[in-house]
């Protein structure tokens, strides 16, 4: 080092000294210091104790958080406390300062929910984590379960539609480990519910999801898919808070597909059925009508509707939609009755753009309201019983077309809409008159020429090509409507008894739980009158229209009713232990007893489960930790014998922290908590059936009887003979009675044996992490025999199910979050977290399908919903015509590379396929996986940074999923079998033309029919991975002195947008990853803005 570096440094630390000396210089001069203390909102914090460190001189705030103490010590320091909030250490450098205490949270005081009741967060052992309602409210989503999107590790939730009121949500918890049903247990107050999707957002004080054994053991039969707890508000003892929120949103279609002008579509429609070896479907005189519109379309009005560009989204959907959501709810309470009471309104509409109420007598737009109301009351008779009473009701509103399309319901309406083609006419025909010459064809006359009159207007104008039950414009406006009115009642009464008095620490709890549900759909169906259109008849020289069935007048609407009804009951009776010897040793237990019966009203068996749960925990210090979960319960849907299993979990906790040789990291704030845990245990799942449809779901229940059906008798022409047909067979109402499925008596729930290894920590005081790694073996699972031989005269549906299935899955979880403070009104924050979950199938009783397969198992070894498909080949090979394309690009490589195809031979412009077992043939043996599973992703992640300043507060929300393949598969990436749809991936579509001037090609030659590219291959199966601006929130809160002038509290004003924009890998920009396909409702994008007020 040379003398002028020294120099230097000596300098700089002089100066350093000299600056860090100066508050200490200036603090021997100060004999009376003055203050004040508040809140981090403000208010006084009355009592607080102000000490002069390492003396006895101290004094206390006044009712205005005012003090002033004189000093006695040179260079003094200020320790400000108070119980709740954090310590602060002030050096005096002024006579007068201000101090801003910080609330104190800690995992001592901080209270999770958990099974059947509460834990302090310092004691649990088990996998928990939380969301409260505050991030819940951010989102606008009139879904609660959408809310959840991104905010929990371990949740995985899939919004395949966004269509009002329909619009559920698919839950994972920690990936999928059966091909049965998978939802995770929902319970709301401690009572099992169905769904979420009925709840008002605005009712609910915190969601938290159970993940492991050791915290879902308890619930025995139903725990293993994992559990999620809604705990709704509850009043406070103090004054009384009224709190109104209303927000109006606009809404549109994150993605929906932009039609293609029809001089592009003709085109592409010629080129298409020339690829097919046909002839062009436009003629050069019509192809030419359809280039005017390059320029603005023909002055001739009957030529601009004849040849049309009809922009079909314009035609069906509008810009927007609009949603409006509004809550009241006030809280409060005293020592004897605290209350909570809310009432939610919301109301989303739809896309579409319909023909008026006023005009069809009936509206036909896609819409839903929804009402909810909630009063939780809580009454202390005495120090020793008290009691709750918790109401709530929830009715829901959902219209929409009628859409009577061969029972495709709104999702053909949806299809038919995506893929109507910009040459049809229309939608409704226009008055024919002596001017425009829009006549309707009766037939041809004796002569030979057409009888002809003149066509009514407002009539439906149908696509040629196809029947009149496809028109979109039709279904959706001339077909009727459908309302369906849901309605749910839930009543919970709870009866709490503190039994201090038999000993310390000792409650019980008594608890009845009722809940109805009825809906009803009433339905308008009615027949349409619709035309098709000749554009170029015989002996006529202008086109016309031919009539579509037997009347041009639109049918009487016919009105019908359903009605549907069920009820559940819940009873529970529970003992509670929680006590603390010698101030180190605390020990909680807890027994339950729990009856459950559910019946529809409609005839179906009732559902009914008993059960008991037990826990028992003990916590040595806050050090050392252990506790014991159980439950035994069964279920009527296995036979007698097999009813109830008993299923136990361990775990074990230690904070390290909170040792003594750890002091030293706490005190300097390098590491403030470290704990760790770990857990084992088997949990059940009697969840047999994965779908919705209850019909089905009945004849998944009691598999342990045999089940008979009966088949009609239809005539065998041939031979001359009544023989026995399939169940949808028109008979002459004999039959024969056969045995469906032979019954397993031995059958019985699934069984997941499950381990959870995790730790929590604290670094710098600001930065919380939590790590979990889990393991899960799922064995037990019913599935079907696949390889008893059918030489038994059983076909495979017959064969008893069987519990054969085994399953692994594995993973881990990674949650964090940073909290800093620069002051009092600067603060921000950064959380997220990232969750792994993968599944490998280890056993499906799965045929082995022979040494000849490239991948001779499809289901054993892979996860479950592993896409398969064909391999391209863009291997370079000139020897074999392969040059790296991936395409056959000339008739010369086919031949050259000399594959023999099972299926459609392939032609320029398709796929070259891998011969994976090299047997010169293309065929199901060279199937082999593509990607990952289109079930659920492996990855699923959530990343939120937010802030408040000065009044101001903002988020920003990303969420995202990975490794998740889905194969597009359909009409419309197929360009149509029967109706004919572009997308825009054919813009890179490979075409003599276009590879001989070297432009990207990315698409298979364009075809109107099935061809050897249309199968599932590497092309069509995608990477559906993700990024999604899911929320950006920005508010203002108004200051206090200027509101409680005003009357108020808190005033808050906001604006957010939610699913903002997506990235993705897929090839088209038609439709969502998410979302569940084409024909799906698009999810929204929506823009709010909102008004909070509390008084």
């Amino acid at each position: 080092m040379t003398y002028h570096q020294k120099h230097f440094i000596a300098l700089c630390m002089a100066t350093l000294l000299w600056l860090v000396s100066i508050p200490v210089v200036w603090g021997a001069d100060i004999p009376v210091v003055s203050g004040t203390v508040i809140d981090g909102d403000g208010e006084p914090v009355i009592g607080a104790t102000i000490r002069e460190q390492n003396t006895p001189n101290a004094t206390f705030t006044n009712v205005d958080g005012e003090f002033t103490l004189k000093l006695t010590s040179k260079n003094p320091v200020l320790e400000i406390s108070f119980i709740g909030y954090k310590t602060v250490k002030l050096p005096v450098t002024s006579s007068t300062v201000r101090v801003t205490m910080e609330t104190e949270a800690t995992d001592l005081d901080e209270v999770v929910v958990v099974a059947y009741g509460q834990q302090k967060k310092v004691t649990v052992t088990g996998s928990v984590a939380a969301v409260g309602s505050a991030e819940i409210k951010k989102s606008s989503e009139p879904n609660l379960a959408a809310t959840l999107s991104g905010k929990l590790p371990g949740l995985t939730t899939m919004q395949q539609s966004g269509a009002p009121g329909e619009d559920d949500v698919k839950m994972f918890l920690r990936g999928a480990a059966t091909t049965n049903g998978t939802s995770p247990l929902i319970l709301v107050d401690g009572i099992p519910r169905t769904s979420m999707s009925e709840i008002d957002p605005n009712e609910v004080q915190s969601i938290s999801v159970l993940k492991d054994a050791s915290s879902t053991a308890v619930f025995g039969v139903r725990g293993a898919n994992g559990v999620i707890l809604i705990t709704t508000r509850r009043g406070e003892e103090g004054k009384i808070n009224v709190h109104g929120q209303v927000n109006y949103s606009m809404q549109q279609f994150n993605y929906w597909p932009e039609g293609r002008h029809s001089y592009d579509f003709v085109r592409l429609a010629n080129e298409a059925a020339l690829n097919d070896g046909g002839v062009p479907k436009y003629t050069d005189a019509q192809v030419a009508m359809y280039d005017l519109w390059k320029t603005g379309g023909s002055s001739d009005p009957a030529i601009r509707y004849w040849y049309p560009d009809t922009d079909w989204g314009d035609v069906y959907l509008k810009d927007h939609s609009n949603m409006v959501q509004a809550n009241v709810n006030i809280s409060g309470g005293s020592k004897k009755l605290k209350y909570f009471a809310s009432a939610g309104y919301v109301y989303q509409g739809g896309m579409y753009k319909t023909e008026s109420k006023d005009q069809l007598g009936y509206d036909p737009q896609s819409k839903m309201n929804r009402y909810n109301i909630r009063t939780n009351l809580d009454y202390n008779f005495n120090n020793w019983i008290s009691a709750s009473l918790d109401v709530s009701s929830s009715i829901r509103k959902t219209n929409q077309a009628a859409a009577n399309m061969a029972g495709a319901n709104t999702a053909g309406l949806r299809w038919a809409a995506l893929t109507s083609k910009p040459t049809v006419p229309g939608p409704l025909t226009i008055a024919g008159n002596e001017t425009n010459g829009f006549v309707v064809s009766e037939g041809v006359r004796d002569d030979g020429t057409l009888a002809l009159h003149y066509v009514k207007g407002n009539r439906v104008v149908q696509d040629n090509e196809l029947s009149l039950a496809q028109s979109a414009y039709g279904q959706l406006n001339r077909s009727g409507y459908k309302l369906l009115v849901e309605a749910s009642a839930n009543a919970i009464a709870t009866l709490n008894f503190n039994l201090d008095r038999v000993t310390k620490g000792l409650s019980a709890r008594g608890v009845i739980s009722f809940e109805t549900y009825a809906q009803q759909l009433t339905m308008g169906s009615k027949d349409f009158s619709g035309y098709r259109y000749d554009l170029n008849p015989g002996g006529y020289d202008h086109p016309v229209f031919t009539m579509e069935g037997n009347s041009e007048d639109d049918g009487q609407l016919a009105l019908s009713r359903a009605d549907v009804s069920r009820w559940f009951m819940n009873v529970q009776a529970q003992v509670n232990y929680n006590r603390t010897f010698s101030n180190v040793h605390n020990v909680t237990g807890m027994l339950l007893f729990q009856r459950d019966e559910k019946e529809n009203i409609l005839g179906s068996i009732p559902y009914k489960m008993i059960g008991l749960a037990g826990r028992f925990t003990y916590a040595f210090d806050s050090r050392y930790l252990a506790e014991v979960n159980i439950g035994y319960n069964g279920s009527e849907q296995f036979a007698p014998g097999h009813r109830f299993g008993f299923f136990p979990a361990f775990s074990l906790g230690w904070v390290a922290s909170n040792e003594k040789f750890m002091q030293p990291l706490a005190e300097n704030g390098w590491l403030t908590k470290l704990k760790f845990r770990a857990s084992v245990g088997k949990v059940g799942n009697d969840e047999l059936y994965a779908g919705a449809d209850e019909a089905a779901r009945q004849k998944q229940r009691f598999l342990y009887l045999d089940n008979n059906s009966k088949v009609p008798y239809i005539f065998h022409a041939q031979d001359a003979i009544m023989i026995p047909g399939s169940l949808t067979s028109a008979g002459d109402g004999t039959g024969i009675i056969y045995e469906s499925l032979i019954g397993n008596p031995d059958i019985h729930w699934e069984t997941a044996w499950k381990q959870n290894y995790a730790v929590d920590f604290t670094l710098f005081r600001n930065l919380d992490v939590t790590f979990d790694w889990f393991y899960e073996k799922r064995s037990d699972i019913l599935i079907s025999r696949n390889t008893i031989p059918h030489i038994g005269g059983l076909m495979s549906t017959q064969l008893p199910r069987s519990n054969f299935g085994k399953v692994k899955n594995t993973g881990y979880e990674i949650s964090a979050r940073y909290n800093y403070s620069l002051n009092r009104n600067l603060d921000f924050f950064l959380t997220g977290n990232f969750s792994y979950a993968k599944n490998t199938v280890i056993d499906a009783d799965e045929v082995y399908l022979g040494d000849d397969y490239a991948y001779p198992y499809r289901t054993e070894g892979f996860s479950i919903g592993q896409q398969f498909g064909y391999l391209i080949d863009r291997s370079v090979n000139p020897e074999l015509g392969l040059d790296g394309t991936g395409f056959y690009n000339s008739d010369e490589q086919i031949a050259q590379r000399g594959l023999t195809y099972s299926g459609i031979q392939p032609k320029r412009g398709d796929f070259v396929y891998k011969d994976l077992n090299n047997d010169g043939i293309i065929d199901q043996k060279d199937i082999a996986p593509i990607g990952y599973s289109s079930l659920l992703p492996r990855i699923s992640y959530g990343l939120t940074f937010g802030g408040n300043a000065y009044g101001f507060d903002f988020s920003v929300m990303l969420q995202g999923v990975g490794k998740y393949t889905r194969y597009f598969g359909s009409q419309v990436m197929y360009e149509g079998f029967g109706t004919v749809f572009f997308s825009d991936m054919c813009d890179n579509r490979w075409s003599d033309e276009r590879y001989a001037a070297g432009e990207k090609i990315t698409h298979p030659r364009l075809s109107l029919i099935e061809t050897s590219s249309h199968v599932a291959n590497e092309y069509y199966t995608m990477d559906a991975s993700y990024i999604r601006l899911k929320n950006l929130t920005v508010g203002y809160t108004l200051p206090k002195n200027f509101t409680r002038k005003l009357g108020m509290d808190n005033v808050r004003v906001y604006v957010s947008a939610d699913n903002l924009h997506t990235w993705n890998k897929l090839h088209t920009k038609m439709i969502d990853p998410e979302q569940n396909g084409f024909s799906s409702y698009p999810l929204m994008k929506t823009y709010t803005a909102g008004l909070s007020i509390d008084l």
